[in-house]
């Protein structure tokens, strides 16, 4: 018999639920509240319920490992609305506008204006934190204007990744949410750019998102499209737009969904927890499932619902068994080369990598990198949290990977060098641990960024037997806070 979701997560959860249970929403009574035995089955039955419960002699057996799935599952029931099973995310904008509105109103009356407090940036300015999404900016003819989103920081540009001095500048520290995952834009029209949010990942840090962003002006402006302003889309882990069409895919928790109008509507045409998003020369788009749960990789050329096939059959050289997390990558210049490297569901580090010379007919596995800490597992055991890919634009048999450290190879997987460590030790520059994403300037096989969990690296000689790293953080400022205290002095900058 399957317990209840409060007994399942045990006591520690209790006081977070009795704070949510009391804080009904406005003009709920006492008499309005749910009847407690559907809450109770909503809480059995929730979106982050599905996996198997486990009785107390079980899970006391378990070893004591890193539990996403039940951070995760905390929580979204400290912070959902009782009366509808859901988080009521929607109600922070509507309050937004409501203020906002109201000062207008005051201020048209010809009251004095409502006193804002002005605020100044404090740092650290050589300091970053963890970054999943950057993109070169494809409207700057010199290739050196980059974006990042930090994943609690908002959206951030440079105008010279090729400088180490030239700083970082805030697009706009005041969006209704700024969990930034994904980029991406429009190759028919450069100008139109989206940006994704909300870590869908599992990591206890992550930070829900609100939506997909729009921006229409080649990044200088952005608002968020309402037809994401809903659950379905609290966690981007991926966005593309078809260079043909230009029809936006978003890789989210709740599966592959596109929208053929700009965004005023979206429509589901895949399911599972999707991953990521890749989308050839040729227009085949190639998508990942596998957040803790199967591993899949499909393709599609119309992207429609029921035109997706899952290449990792089984039969065909990629297991379809075994695997959770998949990351895919392409070069431009060979629509059927396609890697992807892949979370064991055993062990959750690094299960496989595999290549594709026929646009996913057949499969090829090719040898992992020896980690000169870690082994095989480059991702120490965090497949599902830290895995990046990316092929060389020029040469489709030079590819990247990440994990914990970076690696590249020149054969196409045949054999790795390592690159970098994560605190520069074993004699290799010090990149910082946990990679999320490889970018090549376009055209460039030696301009390459790497994202991780310390912001952005930059090397401009990545073919050199030992590339050399210079971290690219001044002024970008996304670091995630866990606590803070300041001077109690009056006046102390002291913090």
């Amino acid at each position: 018999m399957k317990k209840s979701a409060l007994l399942k997560l045990g006591v520690p959860l209790l006081p977070a639920l009795i704070i949510v249970l009391v804080a009904l929403p406005s003009g709920t009574s006492e008499n309005s509240t749910p009847d407690r035995e559907a809450f109770e089955q909503m809480l059995n039955e929730h979106p982050f319920a599905t996996r198997e419960t486990l009785t107390e002699e079980e899970l006391r057996a378990i070893p004591k490992k890193d539990r996403p799935d039940l951070a995760m599952e905390q929580d979204f029931l400290r912070t959902l609305d009782p009366a509808t099973g859901e988080i009521p995310i929607e109600r922070l904008y509507e309050a937004n506008r409501l203020a906002s509105e109201q000062l207008r109103e005051a201020q048209a009356r010809g009251g004095a204006p409502i006193a804002t407090e002005a605020w100044d940036e404090r740092g650290p300015t050589n300091v970053a934190g963890r970054t999943r999404a950057i993109m070169f900016d494809p409207n700057d003819a010199t290739n050196k204007r980059v974006f990042a989103g930090g994943v609690a920081g908002g959206l951030w540009y440079t105008d010279d990744i090729t400088n180490p001095s030239e700083p970082w500048t805030a697009v706009n520290d005041f969006w209704s949410n700024i969990a930034i995952g994904s980029l991406a834009y429009n190759p028919s029209n450069p100008l139109e750019m989206y940006a994704g949010t909300g870590e869908g990942y599992f990591n206890i840090d992550a930070v829900r998102g609100g939506g997909i962003f729009k921006s229409t002006d080649g990044g200088m402006t952005w608002n968020v499209l309402p037809s994401t302003q809903n659950s379905l889309f609290y966690y981007v882990q991926r966005l593309g737009v078809h260079p043909t069409t230009g029809d936006i895919y978003a890789a989210t928790s709740t599966g592959l969904r596109r929208s053929q109008d700009g965004g005023s509507t979206w429509e589901a045409v895949l399911g599972g927890r999707a991953v990521d998003i890749e989308i050839v020369p040729n227009g085949t788009i190639y998508v990942t499932t596998g957040i803790f749960s199967p591993g899949r990789v499909f393709s599609s050329t119309t992207g429609d619902s029921g035109d997706w096939a899952q290449l990792n059959n089984g039969t065909n050289g990629f297991p379809s068994s075994g695997v959770e997390r998949i990351e895919i990558a392409s070069t431009p210049v060979n629509s059927d080369v396609v890697y992807a490297v892949t979370q064991s569901s055993s062990t959750n580090g690094v299960g496989g990598i595999y290549k594709t010379v026929d646009g996913g007919v057949n499969w090829s596995a090719v040898n992992l990198p020896n980690d000169v800490q870690y082994g095989s597992d480059f991702s120490r055991g965090q497949a599902w949290y830290d895995l990046s890919i990316g092929v060389d634009p020029v040469s489709v048999d030079t590819l990247y990977v990440g994990g914990i450290n970076t690696f590249r190879s020149t054969n196409g997987g045949s054999s790795w060098t390592q690159l970098s460590h994560w605190y520069g030790g074993f004699g290799f520059p010090e990149v910082h641990a946990d990679q999320h994403d490889i970018e090549f300037m376009p055209g460039s096989s030696d301009i390459v960024i790497f994202s991780h969990d310390g912001g952005v690296s930059y090397t401009d000689d990545a073919t050199a037997p030992a590339p050399s790293f210079i971290a690219r953080n001044t002024n970008y400022n996304v670091t995630q806070f866990y606590a803070g205290a300041i001077n109690p002095n009056t006046g102390s900058n002291v913090m």
